[in-house]
């Protein structure tokens, strides 16, 4: 068997990012892992609705559709720092003079 979300999550750096492009990254590592527990979480539906019964695999439902949402929401995010980032010039720019420009 494959690394698990776990094993994922314990790979995840902490900390705020020092820049524009480790936000990104950051973000977007995020947003795979949520669609992946998004899978998962709804894969066990049909399960726990069979073993364990309807108010059980509708608790399951909701926590599919939250994580469902958290990944839409990071997505959303992540576009808009993409976005950001285009729009923002590139730091430490200087002119001919060794003058920083403005």
């Amino acid at each position: 068997m494959g690394v698990g979300p776990r094993g994922d999550l314990a790979a995840l750096r902490g900390g705020v990012p020092g820049s524009s492009a480790e936000l990104v990254e950051r973000l977007a590592e995020l947003a795979r892992l949520a669609s992946r527990w998004s899978d998962l979480v709804r894969e066990l539906q049909e399960p726990t609705h069979r073993m364990i019964g309807t108010a059980a695999a509708a608790s399951v439902g909701v926590a599919a559709r939250r994580a469902e949402e958290a990944f839409l929401e990071l997505e959303v995010t992540l576009g808009d720092a993409q976005a950001a980032r285009r729009s923002l010039p590139p730091v430490g720019l200087k002119s001919e003079d060794d003058h920083p420009m403005v």
